[in-house]
């Protein structure tokens, strides 16, 4: 007896439509429906997308709308039991179904279409006409050439396109389509056929075991490496075997800043199957990226955060690398996910083997191995012949009581110099942005703050211009004091902009690029400052937080951290393990290869903890000392938290509404879960409009997700007021 052929289907939207709705499957459109594939249908009186998200035979309403058009492309039979994992993202991270769909219903991605280009081959007419010489000519030329000639192949040849139309009327050419394929530019740029390196003991050990747990889908593993002891070697041969044996592999990376480099050793070891997510592509890229791994022409995908939620055909590995990274959290909007946590979860229903590798792991991974929640796997040497870097660590209260008030160190300043002068590289970490930090009139006192946000607003000298980091407002930077028309505008603190041109007048023979958020705005700009340190066009590399995360420069010998208490002293209780994490990481940028690397931390809080650990190369130290914090405090590995934001033009009525939500959780799991405000966030005001943070606090999920879910279905939000819920907040600003 043949299948059942389901009659409705139940669509979600990745908008702010809550709820799913039910349409009817045409007879036409039945083959292609499957759950997860994206739906055109009509909701009030517009053409919408959504995604079939569940099949049935019927439906409670009586009449329903047909579906109009579907886009099978995107999305695989073999994965639809990604709706389950999807649908836990949605119950875990208290927000839509349809929002978790979002990177693949957007009307621009679900509209795009595969590329076609015009191909010219020559034909042979049984009686064609007669040719000019000219013409003959042009043919004689072309013929010389086998298979499709492209257009602008043609045109290298000084073919004109009215003597392509001119032969194909004359049927001594004929014109057809081809389509192609649109790759991300980092895969064009790198080759194939890197040599298989040899693993030593430890990296073996950690391959074996990972691929014992290929076997078994057992609890994922910890790969806990020191930066340079050669985690991407073991990621590397765990997803050949992984390929051969037909398995899908997902590579998770935090930041676009690394994908050129992995995506380049990826492609060199392992070939051309690699597919590529991440932000900076265009549409027909991502839509040509998903197509390839859902027809199975694409085995590995390698990308950010929204890469844990493609379809990969027959998945068997996920690989998280720095794990630790607070990238991998969706902050900016619903569904606020945390890859890391996804991809685990992912695992766990596919029966997919996860790796999360770290020199520095997070406080909640590292506790789940020793608590036998992960596997853990360790590496403790660096691979090859390097060894880690020295560490000094300089007190700038001591250079100023000598009377250095510059960016530079003496000491720092002296070992650049070591470095410039044997042909090495530096790396210079300056975690902010812009030129000055703030400004103000020392005639009167005036500061310049962002009118739209309580923030001051940072000076970029290139273009002049005072800018907001929150909410993008800009003007032109000040000649006199709009309050007292006063001439002393003084520009202070030190942003990245400022230290690179301190380091070029100090340093003037020296080659310098900056890498920030303004210097890697544009399509491939990443890629293409990695790219230049790499083929040694550049000395010194000065940038903000990206050049810590996980790059090799096997030429750079110094690396200077230019103000390690950045955020050390920000309102968050992960303040101190993203200070350790940073400053471990940008160590571990220097002494690759067969040299012995020198790291320089400048600080006005020498004896902090967490830069003392850093300096000693001391994770287990400083994973102690926070953990027994953390135990006395209840926050996360050892609680849960809640956060939620209101927002919105109307102080009193935002901070109402979340005493109202503080009230619904305190009346009825009050003695389970803690409210902590609610009171002004650190960024009080932001876009024009104020806000106010409620943070719920348990020992356990299961409570505190009982009582958001009150708050979500209990407390009616008005419409001027925005409410955003954040489960396992990393952004406590």
């Amino acid at each position: 007896m043949g299948q059942t052929v389901p009659k409705v289907a139940s669509v979600a939207f990745p908008m702010a439509i809550s709820g799913v709705y039910d349409y009817e499957i045409p007879p036409s459109l039945a083959a292609a429906i499957a759950c997860g594939v994206p739906v055109q249908v009509e909701l009030r009186k517009r053409k919408l997308w959504g995604v079939a998200v569940r099949l049935k035979d019927s439906s409670p309403i009586a009449c329903l709308k047909p579906i109009l058009d579907v886009r099978k492309d995107r999305w695989s039979d073999a994965d639809a039991s990604l709706i389950k994992l999807y649908e836990w993202i949605a119950s875990y991270y208290q927000c839509d179904l349809g929002r978790v769909f979002r990177p693949f219903v957007r009307k621009s991605f679900v509209e795009a279409r595969e590329k076609t280009i015009a191909v010219f081959r020559v034909g042979l007419p049984a009686t064609p006409p007669a040719l000019t010489a000219k013409q003959a000519e042009t043919l004689a030329a072309l013929s010389a050439h086998d298979g499709d000639l492209t257009r602008e192949a043609c045109n290298r040849l000084g073919v004109s396109a009215h003597m392509l139309a001119a032969l194909c009327d004359k049927g001594a050419l004929v014109k057809t389509t081809r389509t192609v394929l649109r790759e991300a530019g980092e895969l064009a740029a790198c080759g194939e056929g890197e040599e298989r390196v040899t693993l030593f003991d430890e990296q073996q050990a950690a391959l074996d075991a990972v691929l014992k747990g290929m076997e078994d889908a057992g609890s994922p593993f910890l790969l806990h490496g020191i930066t340079g002891s050669g985690k991407t070697h073991v990621y590397i041969e765990a997803a050949r075997r992984a390929l051969d044996a037909g398995k899908g592999v997902i590579i998770l990376v935090p930041e676009i800043s690394l994908t050129p480099q992995t995506i380049a050793r990826f492609r060199r070891a392992l070939g051309d199957v690699i597919a590529v997510i991440h932000s900076r592509m265009s549409e027909g890229e991502r839509r040509d990226s998903l197509a390839e791994l859902v027809t199975g022409r694409k085995r590995l995908v390698i990308g950010v955060r929204s890469a844990i939620l493609v379809p990969v055909v027959n998945l068997g590995l996920i690989i998280v690398d720095e794990e630790h990274d607070h990238s991998y959290k969706q902050s900016d909007l619903d569904p606020r996910y945390n890859a890391r946590d996804v991809a685990v979860m992912r695992g766990r229903l596919q029966h997919a083997t996860v790796v999360l590798g770290s020199a520095t792991p997070s406080l909640e991974s590292y506790r789940n191995a020793s608590t036998g929640k992960y596997r853990l796997l360790l590496l403790t040497r660096r691979h090859g012949e390097a060894v880690l870097p020295r560490v000094t660590i300089v007190d700038m209260k001591e250079e100023h009581r000598e009377n250095n008030w510059t960016f530079l160190s003496r000491h720092l300043s002296e070992r650049i110099e070591w470095a410039l002068s044997g042909g090495r590289q530096v790396i210079l970490l300056l975690n902010r942005r812009g030129f000055s930090t703030f400004l103000i009139c020392k005639d009167c006192g005036h500061s310049y703050t962002c009118p739209h946000c309580s923030v001051n607003l940072i000076y970029h000298k290139p273009e002049l211009r005072l800018k907001c980091h929150q909410c993008g407002y800009e003007e032109d930077a000040p000649t006199l004091c709009p309050a007292c028309k006063g001439e002393q505008i003084k520009f202070k603190g030190t942003g990245i902009q400022k230290a690179e041109e301190y380091v070029a007048s100090r340093f003037p023979s020296a080659r310098i690029i900056r890498m920030d958020q303004d210097t890697t705005r544009g399509k491939g700009g990443h890629g293409d400052i990695i790219g230049r340190f790499e083929r040694r066009e550049a000395d010194i590399l000065v940038g903000t937080q990206m050049v810590a995360k996980g790059l090799n420069f096997p030429g750079v010998a110094l690396v200077g951290v230019l103000q390690a208490d950045i955020g050390l002293h920000f309102p968050d209780f992960r303040a101190a393990e993203k200070t350790f994490q940073l400053l471990s990481q940008v160590a571990g940028r220097a002494g690759r290869a067969d040299s012995l690397g020198e790291v320089v931390v400048q600080t006005y809080f020498p004896d902090e903890p967490a830069v003392r650990a850093a300096g000693n190369h001391d994770y287990q130290e400083f994973y102690n000392r926070e953990i027994s914090q953390r135990q006395e405090l209840g926050y996360p590995p050892l609680g849960k938290l809640v956060r939620i934001v209101a927002s919105g033009t109307h102080e009193a009525a935002v901070a109402s509404l979340l005493s109202a939500a503080a009230r619904v959780v305190s009346d009825r799991w009050g003695a389970l879960v803690t409210a902590l405000g609610p009171s002004p966030a650190a960024f009080a005001k932001l876009k024009n409009e104020y806000r106010y943070s409620l943070l719920l606090k348990a020992r356990s999920a299961a409570p505190l997700h009982e009582a958001v879910a009150a708050v979500r279905s209990g407390l009616k939000v008005p419409p001027a007021i925005r409410m955003v819920i954040d489960v396992d907040p990393v952004n406590m600003m």
